[in-house]
């Protein structure tokens, strides 16, 4: 195989994998047209357990949850998602990640990343 080819397809699959990886993270909590992500709960095991995990590092603005040992153990993360207009999404991060990273921007909406 040419080293141009192998670069190629290296190239694609690279996109590729980022494209699946950005999905999966919006799709925790998805954005909603004209009702923006407020809040966001994660847990240990499901949310109807009701053990929430409180932020490794919560700032103002931003901050982290370390996640890694949750998997580590076996267990699950869960996650809900609560918008503008009081509506809530429960989730499941079904992959292996090592931290959510949240951040509020100046109009006070929510984004979450889990990588």
């Amino acid at each position: 195989m040419s080293s141009n080819r192998f670069a190629l397809i290296a190239l694609v699959s690279t996109l590729l994998f980022g494209w699946s990886t950005l999905a999966s993270a919006a799709s925790i909590c998805p954005l909603r047209h004209g009702n923006p992500l407020k809040f966001v709960d994660i847990f240990d095991g499901s949310p109807e357990e009701q053990a929430t995990l409180v932020p490794d590092r919560n700032g103002a603005s931003s901050g982290y949850w370390d996640l890694a040992y949750v998997f580590e153990a076996g267990r699950t993360v869960g996650v809900r998602c609560k918008y503008r207009n009081g509506e809530t999404r429960d989730g499941t991060i079904r992959r292996k990640v090592k931290r959510c990273d949240y951040r509020i921007d100046s109009a006070k909406n929510l984004f979450l990343d889990c990588r």
